[in-house]
């Protein structure tokens, strides 16, 4: 599994135009692309964003980068400058709810992208301190990050923003001023609606009085079974 991660720096005035862009283009234009499994955008202020896609592996995103890049090309004469992209194999994460193929449920985004001092350290405070809230939280949909050099970038979608705030509580009360700076040299949250998203296959994940069962199945688009343990980390 590989994800990118696009954040794009949008000028002033042009949100709309960027997310008709998304939405109209975009989105049609990668729709049966081999090997892609989902795409994400959401809204995260007046000139920022997040447009995440995940791939089956790299080669597959590697292999359509001219229709990446004409896709971003698209997108300059609404852009500030060019956008910051991310990209990596998960190296934490877990799917909390079943997310079945075209479907197309409200979902709010917390991304944040931090400048690690020692990304040992920090998969470390995800798997200790954070994955503990997420499996009591209500709400969460999935979760997960990635490493890219230093940057460590994680992610969660959830059901609504208020369940997205309930957790961001105790996550704050986790991660203090002092601990932060232990960790990361800095760090920047992205947060808001996903306005839209493209599921190309059935991934479920069936949550028994707040557990994951122990296997996530993936349905492509062939119809051929991909199975995945409950947390990317073990893949």
């Amino acid at each position: 599994m590989h994800f990118r991660i696009t954040i794009p720096s949008l000028a002033d005035g042009k949100k709309d135009e960027a997310v008709s862009y998304v939405k109209e283009n975009v989105f049609p234009e990668f729709d049966g692309v081999p090997g892609l499994m989902s795409m994400t955008a959401a809204i995260t202020g007046e000139t920022s964003g997040v447009n995440m896609a995940t791939w089956e592996s790299k080669e597959a995103a590697d292999a359509v980068a001219d229709k990446i890049q004409a896709a971003l090309a698209g997108a300059a004469s609404f852009m500030s400058g060019p956008p910051t992209i991310y990209e990596g194999a998960p190296v934490f994460g877990k799917i909390y709810q079943t997310i079945e193929k075209d479907s197309q449920r409200p979902s709010y985004l917390r991304l944040v992208v931090g400048v690690a001092k020692d990304t040992d350290a920090v998969l470390n405070f995800l798997k200790e301190k954070v994955e503990p809230i997420y499996e009591e939280a209500d709400g969460i949909q999935l979760a997960g990050a990635i490493f890219d050099g230093n940057n460590a970038i994680s992610w969660n979608f959830w059901d609504s923003k208020e369940a997205m705030d309930a957790a961001v509580v105790k996550l704050e009360a986790e991660l203090d001023s002092a601990e932060e700076e232990a960790l990361f040299e800095s760090a920047t949250a992205y947060m808001g609606p996903v306005y839209a998203g493209k599921i190309f296959a059935n991934i479920s994940g069936k949550s028994i009085a707040g557990a994951i069962t122990d296997t996530i199945q993936l349905d492509k688009a062939t119809g051929e079974p991909l199975t995945y343990r409950k947390s990317w980390r073990e893949n």
